[in-house]
């Protein structure tokens, strides 16, 4: 998104976007059910129980549609059976990378209950990462910068989740359907944009303009520091940014074990594709895309 603000393209379709960084997927969800944004870009984890509360919520663009995350273990642990009885950190219980760590578990043949495998609410990745250097955790989920870094201290990579294509849900554009019905032309042109946004980061010739809005709107400190942010777009992105019903009842499977409403979900009720699939049958990706 930052993308298509930063070079004029919701301008070109009329769409006025504020982008609103927020800390905490749940707090994200509680604005967009309280009216206060129009549109999260969110973990679906963060979503789901509010929606099994009665907000109608619907997920209609898939920023990323499998799991960022990697299991990072102390470089003893070199198996999934090496993990039994062992401490493995994640951000906030119910959150995405709790989510991840449970399908990761369960990937490797590994329960969390009946193998004894110990998740601890340890912060975000800077946190979980001194965790683990300080042996504080025996494991943890990191995403790719983080994973990087610690294989390059010599810790150990169990499973990676982006590169083992497990199907999950993993951050998504969405919107109070209410929203979406008063105005639809709002929305189309705001998804227009979006996938616009999406050609703009694909197109290798934009390579080094990507970077700079990168380490902008990341605020790093030189271009060539948003070189690893600029590979991990082009990584998760989808040409065709579908939200998927598959990844999507992936996380209510395990969002329903510590919240039993939400079991009661059904992810093609949530998914939305109709904003897509109307820019997909007029041609639109391969306009963008023939070039690219």
């Amino acid at each position: 998104m930052g993308v298509a603000r930063d070079k004029k393209i919701f301008d070109k379709y009329g769409v006025d976007v504020q982008l609103i960084f927020v800390m905490g997927g749940a707090l994200v969800s509680q604005m967009l059910a309280a009216g206060e944004i129009q549109v999260a870009a969110n973990a679906p984890a963060a979503l789901l129980s509010l929606i099994a509360n009665g907000v109608d919520i619907s997920m209609f663009l898939g920023v990323s549609n499998t799991s960022p995350f990697a299991l990072i273990t102390q470089p003893n642990i070199k198996t999934a059976a090496d993990l039994r009885g062992k401490r493995l950190g994640t951000a906030r219980f119910g959150g995405s990378s709790h989510v991840s760590a449970l399908i990761a578990l369960a990937h490797l043949g590994l329960d969390a209950k009946r193998d004894n495998v110990i998740l601890l609410q340890t912060g975000l990745d800077p946190e979980r990462m001194a965790a683990l250097e300080q042996k504080a955790l025996d494991a943890a989920m990191l995403q790719r910068l983080a994973t990087k870094t610690m294989i390059g201290k010599g810790f150990h990579q169990l499973l990676n989740m982006n590169q083992a294509k497990i199907p999950y849900q993993n951050t998504v554009l969405a919107s109070r359907r209410d929203q979406m019905a008063a105005n639809p032309k709002l929305f189309e042109n705001f998804t227009r944009a979006i996938v616009e946004g999406y050609a703009y980061v694909f197109n290798k010739d934009n390579k080094q303009a990507v970077k700079e809005v990168l380490a902008k709107n990341l605020r790093l400190p030189n271009v060539e520091a948003a070189e690893d942010f600029y590979i991990e777009a082009l990584e998760e992105l989808d040409r065709k940014p579908y939200p998927t019903v598959e990844g999507t009842r992936t996380v209510i499977k395990y969002v329903a074990e510590q919240n039993p409403k939400v079991a009661s979900l059904k992810a093609e009720r949530i998914v939305d594709p109709t904003w897509l699939k109307k820019l997909d049958d007029e041609g639109f990706f391969e306009k963008l895309y023939k070039s690219k």
